[in-house]
Protein backbone atom coordinates (compact mmCIF):
# COMPACT_ATOMS: atom_id res chain seq x y z
CA UNK A 1 0.00 0.00 0.00
CA UNK A 2 1.33 3.73 -0.81
CA UNK A 3 0.95 5.84 2.29
CA UNK A 4 -0.67 9.30 1.68
CA UNK A 5 1.24 12.43 3.43
CA UNK A 6 -1.97 12.56 5.78
CA UNK A 7 -0.88 9.10 6.97
CA UNK A 8 3.10 9.46 6.93
CA UNK A 9 2.63 12.75 9.09
CA UNK A 10 0.19 10.80 11.94
CA UNK A 11 2.30 8.19 12.60
CA UNK A 12 4.26 8.21 16.14
CA UNK A 13 5.56 6.77 19.07
CA UNK A 14 3.29 7.06 22.37
CA UNK A 15 5.23 8.63 24.84
CA UNK A 16 7.13 10.39 22.92
CA UNK A 17 6.30 14.18 24.27
CA UNK A 18 9.06 15.82 22.65
CA UNK A 19 9.21 14.03 19.43
CA UNK A 20 12.98 13.08 19.38
CA UNK A 21 12.22 9.50 17.97
CA UNK A 22 12.87 7.77 21.49
CA UNK A 23 10.98 8.26 24.98
CA UNK A 24 12.92 8.72 28.02
CA UNK A 25 12.85 11.05 30.67
CA UNK A 26 12.82 14.29 28.68
CA UNK A 27 9.29 13.23 27.21
CA UNK A 28 7.48 13.64 30.78
CA UNK A 29 9.39 17.12 31.76
CA UNK A 30 8.82 18.14 28.30
CA UNK A 31 4.90 17.52 28.99
CA UNK A 32 4.92 18.79 32.63
CA UNK A 33 6.67 22.08 31.11
CA UNK A 34 4.04 22.43 28.74
CA UNK A 35 1.06 22.08 30.78
CA UNK A 36 2.87 23.77 34.09
CA UNK A 37 5.27 26.06 32.02
CA UNK A 38 4.01 27.56 29.46
CA UNK A 39 6.32 25.87 27.42
CA UNK A 40 5.63 25.20 23.63
CA UNK A 41 2.67 22.68 22.64
CA UNK A 42 3.81 18.97 21.84
CA UNK A 43 4.35 18.54 18.00
CA UNK A 44 2.18 15.76 18.05
CA UNK A 45 -0.89 15.59 20.88
CA UNK A 46 -1.47 11.76 20.42
CA UNK A 47 2.60 10.97 20.97
CA UNK A 48 1.97 13.02 24.63
CA UNK A 49 -1.12 11.31 25.25
CA UNK A 50 0.66 8.42 27.09
CA UNK A 51 -2.35 6.73 28.92
CA UNK A 52 -4.62 7.21 25.13
CA UNK A 53 -7.31 9.00 27.04
CA UNK A 54 -7.99 11.23 24.67
CA UNK A 55 -6.55 14.33 26.65
CA UNK A 56 -2.97 15.57 27.84
CA UNK A 57 -2.95 16.05 31.81
CA UNK A 58 -0.57 15.07 34.52
CA UNK A 59 -1.44 11.27 34.32
CA UNK A 60 0.10 11.21 30.60
CA UNK A 61 3.82 12.28 32.45
CA UNK A 62 3.21 9.84 35.71
CA UNK A 63 2.44 7.30 33.14
CA UNK A 64 5.38 7.27 31.14
CA UNK A 65 7.33 8.09 34.71
CA UNK A 66 6.26 4.75 36.05
CA UNK A 67 6.86 2.43 32.71
CA UNK A 68 10.07 3.86 32.77
CA UNK A 69 11.29 3.57 36.24
CA UNK A 70 8.79 1.48 38.49
CA UNK A 71 7.95 -1.52 35.83
CA UNK A 72 4.40 0.19 34.87
CA UNK A 73 2.87 -1.21 31.70
CA UNK A 74 4.15 0.46 28.45
CA UNK A 75 2.08 3.00 26.67
CA UNK A 76 -0.49 1.72 24.37
CA UNK A 77 -0.26 1.03 20.71
CA UNK A 78 1.03 2.08 18.96
CA UNK A 79 3.67 1.90 22.10
CA UNK A 80 7.05 3.91 22.83
CA UNK A 81 9.54 1.86 20.16
CA UNK A 82 8.32 1.49 17.08
CA UNK A 83 6.40 4.10 14.99
CA UNK A 84 2.59 3.27 14.06
CA UNK A 85 -0.83 5.15 13.53
CA UNK A 86 -3.44 5.57 16.68
CA UNK A 87 -5.59 3.09 17.01
CA UNK A 88 -8.19 4.58 18.51
CA UNK A 89 -10.29 7.74 17.81
CA UNK A 90 -10.39 10.88 19.73
CA UNK A 91 -10.17 14.70 19.55
CA UNK A 92 -6.20 15.25 19.55
CA UNK A 93 -5.53 16.42 15.38
CA UNK A 94 -2.02 17.54 15.94
CA UNK A 95 0.55 15.22 15.20
CA UNK A 96 4.01 16.33 13.89
CA UNK A 97 5.82 13.44 15.26
CA UNK A 98 8.88 13.28 12.54
CA UNK A 99 8.37 9.51 12.13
Amino acid sequence: DVLTVEECTSQFRRGDTNADGKVNIADPVAGLNYLFLGASPPLCDDAADSQDDGKLDLSDAVSTLSWLFLGGGAPPAPGPEICGFDPSEDGLTRCDSGC
